[in-house]
């Protein structure tokens, strides 16, 4: 194989000395090395799942990456609801002390937790302990919302109440929470 196309060749200067320079060749990527930059793009990428890093001062649609449903709120009581309902499903990001918090734009209120049951819901005036989220990306894409209770963080998914499956943090390990996407609106 020649490689005479990388081997230095001689430049002289106007004071006679010689440097030796190697040319660049044309090529300046490596084949494929493009296509697995996509992975380092969250938004870009096959396994973002369409999902925006959920971030302050924006405000986000929390949807189900499995369901394709959304967090909503609906006669006061959160819900996961299908898209394209009546039910109020955008959430504005915000920050207190580096937790974030979800606030409903029509009820002013924050998205958080009961305290007892654990299950969710929107009655916080003000962004506080039971309103504090953590939000994990996971390896497969999208993101596990985790929520305070004491000094643990608990993953959000559903439980059984009266018959039926309501949100809630769950006290099981973070691979039983719903995986979400934030979709920025």
């Amino acid at each position: 194989m020649a490689l005479d196309h990388i081997q230095p060749k001689p430049i002289s200067d106007h004071k006679q000395s010689t440097v030796y320079t190697c040319p660049t060749p044309p090529e300046s990527t490596t084949p494929g090395l493009l296509e697995d930059l996509d992975d380092l793009d969250p938004l870009h990428s096959p396994k973002s799942n369409g999902s925006s890093v959920p971030w302050p001062g924006s405000t986000f649609i929390i949807s189900s990456v499995s369901t394709g449903h959304a967090i909503a709120l609906r006669g006061g009581q959160v819900v996961l609801a299908p898209p394209g309902g009546r039910e109020s499903i955008h959430w504005e990001c915000v920050e207190t002390k580096g937790w974030l918090g979800f606030r409903n734009p029509v009820s002013g209120k924050f998205l958080g937790h009961d305290g007892r049951s654990g299950k969710l819901r929107c009655s916080g005036r003000a962004h506080e302990g039971w309103e504090w989220f953590c939000v994990r990306q996971t390896p497969e894409g999208g993101y596990v919302l985790l929520m305070t209770h004491w000094e643990k963080l608990w993953p959000v998914g559903t439980m059984m109440e009266g018959g039926e499956k309501v949100l809630a943090k769950v006290e099981n390990a973070v691979s039983d929470g719903i995986v979400w996407k934030f979709i920025k609106v």
